[in-house]
């Protein structure tokens, strides 16, 4: 059937909100599964994480902004890690989670600012750290 009386150029499509087309990555699903943390998904793809290698650069803060809950968080970094070769017994190491595995020098200044907060009361020091007295015992 050819209709060629009519134009069709000026014929217009409602406009309607379509999803993305681009499912997540399977990986990314099936990791977020094993975590039981597969409801992270949609938030995690919405901010552009839709893949397991993406989503190994995520940062604390990210995760947080994302609504995390702070177990969820641990438990993804853990595994970040462990992806990454970390040994699934030691502590986890923010620099080695968060940055690529690349080692994050901490700044100078900040370990200055601790040391040079140190007040004394009677026989005790105290560590002034973000103002809360931290009993301090030297060494003797």
């Amino acid at each position: 059937m050819d209709f060629p009386d009519m134009d069709l150029s000026n014929f217009d499509l409602p406009k309607m909100n379509l999803p993305d087309m681009n499912p997540p990555d399977r990986e990314l699903q099936l990791i977020l599964n094993r975590l039981q943390m597969l409801c992270y998904l949609n938030r995690l793809t919405d901010a552009g994480f839709d893949n397991w290698e993406v989503v190994k650069d995520i940062t604390e803060r990210d995760m947080q902004k994302l609504g995390m809950k702070l177990g969820h968080i641990r438990k993804l970094q853990r595994k970040i890690a462990t992806s990454r070769g970390w040994p699934q017994s030691a502590p986890l190491n923010g620099a080695y989670v968060c940055c690529g595995g690349q080692k994050q020098q901490e700044p100078a200044e900040s370990k200055q600012e601790i040391v040079t907060q140190l007040t004394v009361s009677g026989t005790q020091y105290f560590v002034d750290a973000n103002g809360i007295g931290i009993p301090h015992h030297p060494q003797l």
